[in-house]
């Protein structure tokens, strides 16, 4: 009996011996795990916001010309809507402004020398008419009084004379006009038609660039919201695609109003993924100064905002997680 029962005192005095070495196990253990002053729920995003385009005009989607994940540059075109009316308005447009703006240029530089000459020829000869017809009715008339010439035959040959005679009129006006140029409020009126007509051209030609949506920025193609055949909705404002630039990714993270007061710049912060064990470092760089709506973007229409929060940004110091605006993160602020 007395071993039996020394049995149980021995294995006793092994475990009060022992729980001081478990109880120093354990204090590692937990001081290993990460100690925070709060943790936070956050979302990963572009340090600049996201995009989101619309097109420019209503139209039906003829093209798109990038896939989603594509990285695209500034005013590269990312979608083509049909426009075959404004191009060909624009096309006529183009035309007639350079129509009105060779006249102004023939205008300002007055007539050729071949077309100045041919009026001066037309002068000679109008004038050779005259002679012709002046003599003619000046013979008719010494003939009258021996009546071999008609009243009627001379009032003929006269009326052939005053006609030559104002065609030499016109002749030697137009050759003076030519020989003068072109007046000053002539040439004023040609430049005013050019000018009118290359503005309506240029402003034709700024419609058929809306047929085309372009990259505002350098970035990544998050989403394609709308494709061939389908209606643009620019009249309401319908997103067509999404783009951002993910070269510098942030976390924004809600923080509540129990602790929104002891968040303060420049806080080391650990962010992590639900269930993973791997930690990325980084610090808070900007506070809202304000309560309100989380502003943390997420591509999810579903998303809640709670009001009673205060955005917080966090720039990672390396590497930062992979490049998915939206993922929904945990960030551990150190005090």
């Amino acid at each position: 009996m007395s071993s039996f029962a020394a049995e149980p005192r021995f294995m006793a005095l092994l475990a009060i011996v022992a729980l001081p070495g478990c109880s120093e196990a354990v204090a590692d253990q937990t001081s290993a795990e990460p100690r925070y002053k709060l943790t936070a729920t956050a979302r990963l995003d572009a340090a600049s916001e996201a995009r989101f385009l619309a097109a420019e005009r209503d139209a039906v989607i003829v093209r798109v010309l990038v896939d989603q994940g594509n990285k695209v540059a500034a005013g590269q075109p990312l979608m083509e809507l049909a426009c075959a009316d404004v191009r060909a308005r624009a096309a006529a447009a183009i035309a007639r402004a350079r129509e009105a703006a060779a006249d102004a240029r023939l205008v300002a530089a007055g007539p050729r020398k071949e077309i100045i000459a041919a009026a001066a020829a037309r002068v000679d000869e109008s004038k050779s008419k005259l002679h012709d017809a002046a003599d003619l009715l000046a013979r008719a008339e010494l003939l009258k009084t021996s009546g071999f010439v008609s009243a009627r035959r001379l009032n003929q040959l006269a009326n052939d004379r005053d006609s030559q005679a104002a065609a030499l009129a016109k002749a030697s006006a137009e050759l003076a006009a030519l020989a003068n140029g072109a007046r000053p409020d002539e040439r004023v009126a040609a430049a005013a038609v050019a000018v009118a007509t290359g503005a309506d051209a240029s402003a034709i030609d700024a419609e058929t660039e809306k047929c085309i949506l372009r990259a505002p920025i350098d970035g990544t193609v998050l989403r394609v919201l709308k494709h061939a055949g389908e209606f643009s909705g620019a009249s309401m404002g319908t997103p067509v695609m999404v783009v951002a630039n993910l070269e510098n990714m942030i976390a924004k993270a809600e923080i509540t109003d129990r602790d929104a007061w002891s968040v303060r710049q420049g806080m080391g912060a650990d962010i992590w993924v639900d269930g993973s064990a791997q930690r990325w470092r980084g610090h808070v760089v900007t506070l809202s100064g304000q309560m309100g709506r989380k502003t943390a973007r997420s591509l999810d229409p579903s998303d809640r905002f709670d009001r009673d929060t205060r955005e917080a940004w966090i720039a990672f110091d390396g590497e930062p997680p992979p490049a998915v605006v939206g993922l929904r993160v945990y960030v551990g602020l150190r005090g």
